[in-house]
């Protein structure tokens, strides 16, 4: 009897434990689906938030284009125009740069990549490995680079990526390049674009910017830095004036290049914006190319991440 009521105890017990664990499971996922639920309307909100990003962006730069009693619009987009705002819950910051501070990296050549990368402080020959695998990566062919890395370099060491061999939609895939150099690309990677206007406008590109371009070294690129603090640069003939007499060769050598490649007044700009909702870890960053077309602006693309 004793023994009964022993097993039966223990089988009640036995019991209760099965019934909790039943209940905590079903409460972790139903928590776990309430979040999932949450997270995915704070998702929807933020996007929307960061949508008005873009347009509170876009209307700034509208309102930069309407006629003043000053020259304003010699180059109206060429000052900084970020912000941002709340809305209910969710809140958002935008950022406006010019795209011609920016190299794009699916039309630039090896020998401008390597420049920049000397220009941020990476050795020659590292400079121009890294500028070879940048460019064995992009290119459509299989052929590889003296230096340069190729699909089948790629699999040998059980890279999780192997080369798009193909224009790159985002700098970010560039990070699966075999052997970057560290510090040099962490200089040289927000100074890369893509889909853009391909252009490089002196009045807003870095110095090491300045010296990925043909013809123009260290002392040409830090003149024309210096100078455009008193003014915009307003054509090729002005940028080669401001910079001393000892260094303009390579860039009369160049000349034609160059004059392809430069632009001298902000008219196409990236556009990046932020977005959150208050006690959410969901974020939203949205991003847009808007060109200047007249008094009026043209959203050229669009993307959500």
């Amino acid at each position: 009897m004793t023994a009964r009521r022993g097993f039966a105890l223990v089988a009640s017990v036995w019991l209760v434990v099965a019934i909790t664990a039943v209940a905590l499971e079903v409460s972790w996922l139903a928590r776990a689906r309430r979040l999932q639920v949450a997270n995915t309307a704070d998702a929807v909100v933020a996007r929307a938030a960061a949508r008005s990003g873009l347009e509170h962006a876009r209307a700034r730069l509208v309102q930069a284009l309407r006629p003043t009693a000053n020259d304003a619009l010699a180059d109206p987009w060429r000052w900084p125009m970020d912000g941002g705002s709340a809305l209910g819950a969710a809140q958002y910051t935008f950022t406006v740069r010019d795209d011609a501070s920016t190299l794009d990296v699916n039309t630039s050549d090896e020998a401008s990549l390597a420049r920049l990368f000397v220009a941020c402080g990476a050795d020659l020959p590292v400079a121009e490995q890294a500028a070879a695998r940048l460019a064995d990566w992009i290119d459509a062919d299989q052929l590889r680079r003296a230096r340069g890395a190729e699909r089948a370099d790629y699999l040998a060491v059980g890279a999780r990526a192997v080369p798009r061999d193909g224009a790159v939609p985002r700098v970010a895939e560039l990070d699966d390049v075999l052997e970057l150099p560290v510090a040099p690309w962490a200089c040289v990677r927000p100074l890369l674009s893509t889909g853009g206007a391909a252009r490089v406008n002196p009045n807003t590109a870095s110095l090491a910017l300045l010296r990925a371009l043909a013809g123009i070294d260290a002392v040409g690129a830090s003149a024309i830095v210096a100078a455009r603090r008193g003014g915009r640069l307003r054509d090729f003939r002005e940028l080669v004036a401001v910079v001393p007499p000892g260094h303009r060769a390579g860039m009369e050598q160049n000349a034609e290049s160059l004059q392809r490649q430069l632009v001298y007044r902000v008219d196409v700009v990236r556009v990046a914006s932020e977005a959150s909702v208050a006690g959410s870890p969901v974020r939203i960053r949205a991003e847009a190319l808007m060109r200047r077309t007249g008094g009026s602006v043209f959203t050229a693309w669009r993307v959500f991440r």
